[in-house]
């Protein structure tokens, strides 16, 4: 069998040793005993163990943090993080192409061929791409580069010297020179780029603009004896901007609608609840979203939606739900900062007290969020700064029960054969007794039974004749618990039932709670509250020599 070690509060430490006991004795090697006579008897020990909550629930296999306050109480929170929204994901710097052509003036064909050398200035400037309405001012450059294509009809020598004054790495301009010398034919081509890795763009160019880019350039043309010139020739620059990567930007990064997946946050303990009434003191359902996005924003949770396989579906309502709430941001000076905004549902604001009731296997969350709701304004980034929000149940272990029913299912048995060979000798088990010594530390009460399953489905025999009691420990009027209970359990199989059982292909465990004090009083779980268990397999059976 299977061993299963889950649940808590309801589907807690005694159902959860049952089924490690049952899950794991058929396992042991019978060839490993030692024989005494012609009709043995094994008593082969199982587990010798004693449980805390936290022992008995592993929050490395679930979402879920386990915590303890001074006293030892104990209080679940599950969660799940529904996105991480990064600002590099939404506003983009795009690819820009620009293509400019560059003659000499009438004068300055005329006086080439005296002057030898002629400079002529010109300048031009491009515009962001702003899809989203942007108006950024300042970006500092991880990675991208400028292309620099030029292609001269000129049949002479020509020399472009090319500035950026608002480009500038180490607090210097980005500037260029490329030559392009006549050999005889034309055009000539030159394919060059500047690098802006760590470069600063002023896109304000020094507070009077916005997404602006803009370039002084020098021509020079040297006069190769004996060639013509006209003002036809001249020379073309393809310049702009390429696969930007940056680390830091600031303006207006523009308004966006963040589209938050539907997601979940998984309730384990209730997977298998079947039936039942639980009610806890003060559950609370949350969302907690981090911001380093230097940006107004806000979030709505458009809908919570509890999942339980008792009662199906529920809306949970609440003041919160449906509403634009505005979230926390970082100021200029806390860049790099991220900032806490906590959502919460509980008792006093919502219907989640009752949706818990029973308690759920799923919160569903159903959220948006926009930045910039408000229009323009001054934003402060970096290519860390994202939006992150996270889905929290907080389950404290405080609550009473009421006839409560849990159902597991063990796949996938495995016996060994009607005959076993010990020693190098034919055995046949004739009996199994199961010795079963328990002491409770929990307040609850659990009547526990398990059910063989054949491959149709159909109940094969039981565990046991009758369900079982494990009495709950007692508990005072706080319920807190005063003293544990114990109980001793033996349950034999004969030759005949053993054979029967093992033709099952799976089991079902049966398990039937409610606090103590017959669920009238609310009862808390401490990491002090234990279950002892001891048990043993006294097997029987003949040995043909």
């Amino acid at each position: 069998m299977k061993s299963i070690a889950k649940y808590i509060f309801l589907d807690f430490a005694l159902s959860v040793v049952f089924l490690m006991i049952f899950a794991g004795c058929y396992k042991k090697d019978f060839s490993e005993l030692k024989l005494a006579n012609a009709t043995p008897e094994y008593l082969y020990p199982l587990v010798d163990a004693e449980l805390s909550l936290k022992d008995i629930i592993d929050p490395s296999k679930k979402k879920l943090n386990i915590l303890e306050d001074a006293d030892g109480f104990y209080t679940f929170v599950y969660y799940q993080d529904l996105i991480d929204q990064y600002i590099t994901d939404l506003l983009k710097i795009k690819n820009i192409n620009l293509s400019q052509s560059v003659s000499l003036t009438s004068t300055e064909v005329t006086g080439l061929p005296v002057s030898k050398t002629i400079s002529h200035n010109f300048s031009n400037s491009f515009t962001l791409v702003a899809s989203n309405g942007e108006q950024l001012k300042h970006v500092q450059i991880k990675s991208g580069s400028i292309p620099l294509n030029l292609s001269s009809t000129f049949r002479h020598n020509v020399q472009l010297a090319i500035t950026f004054p608002y480009i500038k790495k180490n607090n210097v301009a980005l500037t260029k020179t490329v030559s392009l010398n006549y050999t005889g034919s034309s055009p000539v081509t030159v394919v060059d780029s500047l690098d802006l890795s760590g470069c600063t763009i002023d896109l304000s160019e020094n507070g009077a603009k916005v997404n602006t880019i803009s370039y002084d350039a020098v021509l020079k043309v040297t006069y190769i004896s004996g060639n013509a010139i006209t003002a036809a020739q001249k020379i073309t620059l393809s310049t702009g901007i390429r696969n930007i990567a940056y680390s830091y930007a600031d303006g207006y990064i523009g308004k966006y609608s963040v589209t938050i997946p539907y997601d979940s946050v998984a309730i384990d303990i209730f997977g298998n609840a079947y039936a039942g009434n639980v009610f806890f003191t003060d559950p609370k359902v949350r969302v907690i979203i981090g911001n380093s996005i230097g940006a107004e924003s806000t979030v709505k949770i458009n809908q919570l939606v509890s999942s339980s396989n008792i009662t199906g579906k529920t809306v949970i309502t609440g003041s919160q739900i449906n509403t634009n709430i505005p979230i926390l941001y970082p100021t200029e000076a806390e860049l790099g900062q991220t900032k806490t905004t906590t959502i919460q549902l509980d008792k006093t604001n919502s219907n989640v007290q009752t949706v818990f009731n029973p308690a759920p296997d799923k919160i569903f969350y159903q959220m948006s969020a926009v930045l910039n709701p408000s229009g323009v304004a001054s934003n402060y980034i970096t290519d860390q700064s994202k939006l992150s929000i996270r889905g929290e149940v907080e389950i404290p272990m405080e609550g009473k029960v009421t006839k409560f029913v849990l159902l597991d299912t063990i796949p996938d048995l495995t016996f060994p054969s009607g005959d076993i060979t010990g020693n190098g000798n034919e055995v046949t088990i004739i009996s199994a007794a199961f010795n079963i010594g328990m002491v409770n530390g929990f307040p609850l009460n659990s009547n526990v039974q398990m059910y063989f399953i054949d491959d149709q489905g159909k109940i094969i025999d039981s565990l046991f004749s009758t369900p079982h009691l494990i009495p709950a420990a007692a508990v005072d009027g706080n319920g807190k618990v005063t003293a544990s209970n114990s109980v001793l359990i033996k349950e034999v199989f004969d030759e005949q039932r053993y054979k029967r059982v093992t033709s099952a292909k799976k089991a079902v465990l049966y398990a039937f709670f409610n606090t103590a004090m017959n669920g009238t009083v609310p009862v808390k779980i401490y990491s002090s509250y234990k279950i002892k268990s001891n048990i043993s397999i006294d097997v029987k059976a003949n040995v043909s020599f």
